[in-house]
């Protein structure tokens, strides 16, 4: 999902206020946490997408149903901005552009790593610092199970890629079979 661009400025100026006061990363997790609650729930996103109901009643709803409930005074006005513009429906999107502007701020590098198999946390700790050692960054590696792959491991890491499957092996084994025949 890619943010936009209306998105991308609530998510900057979240970032700029929850920055100042040092609770950023709070922010991060308490705006992930709602946006957890409203894609679980049909029944709330169908409620903040009706058009029928007014913004008021949207910003009534949302001051209900969390204030007082642990949330940051920066997340719960960022949530009743966006009722009262009726724009609850790009939280997501919000939340990611949160995201990013957090980790291009803290030098972070996010990625996928896909296996045909689940990982041990050895092998994951392996792979997170050979990527570390060529990109020399802060990464943060999220993996997937791939039935596709035959075994191996494939990384996407910023706008690298590092593939280390058995399908790409057998590629190579048989192009180097094919020069040699030639």
């Amino acid at each position: 999902m890619v943010a936009s661009e209306v998105s991308k400025r609530y998510a900057k100026a979240l970032l700029a206020v929850t920055k100042q006061k040092g609770v950023h990363s709070k922010a991060f997790a308490e705006l992930q946490t709602v946006v957890a609650a409203f894609s679980s729930d049909a029944a709330i996103k169908n409620y903040f997408e009706n058009p029928m109901i007014s913004p008021d009643q949207k910003v009534n709803a949302v001051k209900g149903a969390l204030t007082g409930k642990g949330l940051s005074e920066e997340v719960l006005n960022t949530l009743i901005l966006l009722s009262e513009k009726n724009r609850m429906g790009v939280l997501d999107q919000v939340a990611l552009a949160f995201q990013e502007l957090l980790d291009l701020e803290e030098g972070v590098t996010r990625g996928v790593v896909r296996s045909a198999q689940p990982l041990s946390a050895d092998a994951q700790k392996e792979i997170e610092q050979k990527i570390n050692k060529v990109l020399n960054k802060k990464i943060v590696l999220t993996y997937e199970q791939d039935p596709k792959l035959l075994g191996g491991v494939v990384a996407q890491v910023g706008g690298w890629t590092f593939d280390d499957s058995l399908d790409t092996h057998l590629k190579k084994l048989n192009e180097e079979l094919n020069r040699r025949a030639n």
